[in-house]
């Protein structure tokens, strides 16, 4: 017995690579009433059975049957029986513990097994195509399967209680799906309504973030809610973004703030503003001398624009005006000047009569 138990763990692929390239021709095994449930199995527990009828075994020959994944060499999780027969213990071969296998050393050379499959396909909620299959293998000078022997079924069932929700960014953020943040993608979720959100904004650092942009299908609200029914695929779009500083500490400017990546950035200052105190009140002012960066002139003007690529720091240049200032000092010096002159000059002739006076 346990010679057979290892030659049966030996040949559960062979078995499966021969029932996808056999051709039948004088089937030795078939299957008849295969049952299955037609409706959805919300646990996921899913019970199949078929007859399995056969004909001219030796002694040599194994007969087996299995369910697997349709187009796959992978066996659906599960346990067998059957009836009159059991199957054969295969619990000591790894490949094939928990698997929907049932294997038979049997007595007559013909007859017929109802067996019974109970598959555990999980809580997904979807369509799984499966395969119901039998065949023969000989242990007749060594490992051999019999090609003809080979019988199958294919079949579907719709099974489990949850649906996949996968929620993509463009770039990497939280997802929060009914109040929990999650990290596993996709998220397995009942049917129904649940809400899913977003950051609206992710500081990246002190100059760039990101900036939530919209979701595939149109919103535009960062936290939303969606309609779950079945697997169900959504994206959301972020967009970069950077801070453009505009250092100006005499003269507001105007312009600073975030950008959307690759966008076009307005700046500006006053072309002129009067210098703060006295000297401002006689027309003294600052004139803009341009914007630079680092050092390096980015406009002369008052105004420009910059492509918002990288963070920007802007900074306003000025020189100080006193053209008026100096001219007003200029006219008031001439006025004094001119008053102290008239007054000196009225004061010298006085003088000399009030001498020739004293003389006489």
């Amino acid at each position: 017995m346990r010679i057979v138990k290892g030659i049966v763990a030996y040949l559960f692929i062979l078995i499966l690579t021969s029932l996808i390239v056999s051709t039948a021709s004088a089937q030795r095994t078939n299957i008849t009433n295969l049952t299955y449930p037609t409706s959805t199995v919300s646990s996921g527990l899913v019970t199949v059975t078929f007859d399995l009828t056969y004909s001219g075994l030796s002694s040599s020959e194994i007969l087996m049957g299995f369910i697997f994944y349709k187009g796959t060499q992978t066996f659906a999780g599960g346990t067998a029986s059957s009836t009159p027969n059991s199957c054969i213990s295969l619990t000591s071969s790894a490949t094939l513990n928990g698997k929907a296998v049932c294997a038979w050393l049997l007595g007559s050379s013909s007859g017929t097994e109802h067996v019974t499959f109970n598959l555990d396909l999980g809580q997904h909620i979807q369509t799984y195509d499966l395969t119901a299959a039998t065949g023969v293998v000989t242990t007749t000078g060594g490992v051999n399967v019999v090609y003809s022997s080979f019988s199958s079924q294919d079949f579907s069932v719709m099974a489990g209680n949850t649906a996949e929700l996968t929620v993509t960014t463009t770039y990497p953020v939280a997802v929060t799906v009914d109040g929990t943040t999650t990290a596993s993608n996709p998220i397995e979720l009942t049917p129904g309504t649940h809400s899913v959100s977003v950051p609206a904004f992710v500081q990246l650092d002190n100059v760039s973030r990101l900036r939530f942009d919209h979701w595939e299908d149109g919103s535009i609200q960062s936290s939303r809610s969606i309609n779950v029914q079945s697997d169900t695929s959504i994206e959301a779009t972020f967009v970069k973004q950077y801070m453009l500083t505009l250092i100006s500490p005499a003269v507001n400017a105007t312009g600073t703030g975030w950008y959307d990546e690759g966008s076009t950035a307005q700046f500006s200052v006053p072309t002129q503003q009067p210098v703060a105190g006295f000297l401002g009140a006689l027309g003294a002012k600052l004139v803009s001398k341009g914007w630079y960066e680092n050092g390096k002139p980015v406009t002369s003007s008052n105004s420009g624009t910059i492509q918002m690529l990288d963070p920007h720091t802007l900074n306003a240049e000025w020189t100080t005006d006193y053209t008026i200032p100096i001219a007003i000092f200029a006219v008031v010096a001439v006025v004094v000047a001119a008053i102290v002159t008239l007054f000196v000059t009225r004061r010298r002739p006085g003088k000399r009569r009030r001498r020739n006076s004293s003389r006489n």
